[in-house]
């Protein structure tokens, strides 16, 4: 397949699939979903502590 069929087909040098090879590379490679999954944890325990103390703040200090 030459480089126009696959223009033609969207998969052109456009950056519009830049996103997708990103996803596929460095976000679901079976190497990197580990690392990927403890930032999310993480993430997800600061958000929680935000959260918490928004909500629960005034209880802790008196």
């Amino acid at each position: 397949m030459n480089n126009n069929s696959s223009r033609a087909l969207g998969r052109g040098n456009d950056g519009s699939w830049a996103i997708v090879r990103f996803f596929r590379e460095e976000v679901f490679h079976p190497k990197k979903v580990g690392a990927n999954l403890g930032l999310l944890y993480g993430a997800g325990v600061f958000a929680g502590a935000v959260y918490f103390l928004e909500s629960f703040g005034e209880l802790l200090v008196q």
